[in-house]
């Protein structure tokens, strides 16, 4: 397997436009996956309380062709030195699929208290947690704010949400009342193995109902360097990305991104990044991070997750960073910094 066909799920394949929309895909696909463990499928869900630099990340991980699913709730205030040191972490690594995932109605329900509940495909649902040991519990509605945009490859999608609810958070009460992109995938191969690519970020951000992008890029090294050039730059950094705004949907046809880190664990503080879009208009971002934690979400990588305050052609906007790295970007940049 080449180094593109290893991270093959992260970019928007076919004629570069969007899929249509279909409401199975809101539901867990058991036939037509192709062979291989590293199959995927995927539920992404966030909240946020920005006054409080509070950040919600739910996560539903199935490998299909091993009955096998990962899934818990990750929820943090501020800056942490991993998801272990968070107001709230539970996520299970080796679950049954069969025994916490209804097929027909599609409700999932896992150890720990987490339940999700589709309303109506492709438009709503109603996600719970009741975690008494811990004083938290959440109960909150999930809407789309637009039609979800599809990649041309019809195996992800990604929908800017209103999350309204109530959420305690170790027996302290906050209301919940933000937009934030939800994404899914399936049928893709995601395989573990060591990559030496440059970091990887999935940026989002939201003003409300009426505008929300999406941008997945790979670094382009201009801040960190590339000692030794034991990385390999990916020919195209740009791998997705959309924007909606005045009702529709558009695609990114260029981005650049410039990224500031903290030296001991290169968590992003602050990125900057230029975009234009398929109707020809630029949007100048500046995002600063307000809190995060990291996550191994498999022991071959590190997941930097971030509560991202963004400005946008000089508006506001909410979102967040996920940014992945790899074992050999790490090892290099800890040798340069001399922080191991």
């Amino acid at each position: 397997m080449t180094d593109t066909e290893k991270f093959r799920w992260i970019t928007n394949h076919g004629d570069g436009g969007f899929g249509p929309v279909r409401d199975e895909d809101d539901f867990l696909h058991v036939d037509g996956n192709p062979p291989g463990a590293s199959v995927t499928e995927t539920y992404y869900f966030g909240f946020h309380v920005a006054e409080a630099a509070l950040h919600g990340y739910i996560y539903v991980w199935v490998h299909p062709n091993l009955d096998v699913v990962t899934a818990g709730v990750l929820i943090s205030r501020g800056f942490q030195r991993s998801t272990l040191s968070a107001d709230y972490m539970d996520i299970r690594a080796y679950l049954k699929t069969g025994e916490h995932i209804d097929r027909s109605s599609g409700v999932m329900q896992f150890p720990g208290g987490l339940q999700l509940r589709p309303l109506q495909a492709m438009r709503s649902w109603h996600l719970t947690l009741d975690a008494p040991a811990a004083s938290t519990r959440f109960d909150l509605r999930f809407t789309g704010a637009h039609a979800p945009a599809v990649r041309a490859d019809l195996k992800h999608f990604d929908q800017n949400m209103h999350v309204e609810g109530e959420l305690e958070l170790r027996g302290e009460k906050h209301r919940v009342d933000c937009f934030q992109v939800r994404d899914r995938s399936w049928r893709n191969l995601r395989p573990e193995d060591p990559m030496p690519v440059p970091p990887y970020d999935w940026l989002t951000l939201t003003r409300g109902a009426g505008f929300a992008m999406n941008i997945s890029l790979f670094d382009d090294l201009s801040v960190l360097g590339n000692p030794g050039q034991a990385l390999i730059v990916p020919p195209k950094l740009l791998q997705d990305g959309w924007i909606y705004r005045d009702g529709e949907l558009r695609r990114i046809v260029e981005a650049s991104k410039r990224t500031t880190r903290t030296v001991e664990t290169l968590m992003p503080l602050r990125h900057e990044v230029s975009v234009l879009d398929d109707r020809g208009e630029r949007y100048e971002i500046v995002g600063e991070s307000v809190g995060g934690c990291n996550w191994n979400g498999w022991p071959n990588m590190l997941w930097h997750q971030n509560l991202m305050r963004f400005s946008c052609n000089g508006e506001t906007c909410w979102g967040e960073s996920q940014e992945v790295q790899w074992h050999e970007a790490v090892r290099v940049f800890s040798l340069t910094t001399g922080i191991r």
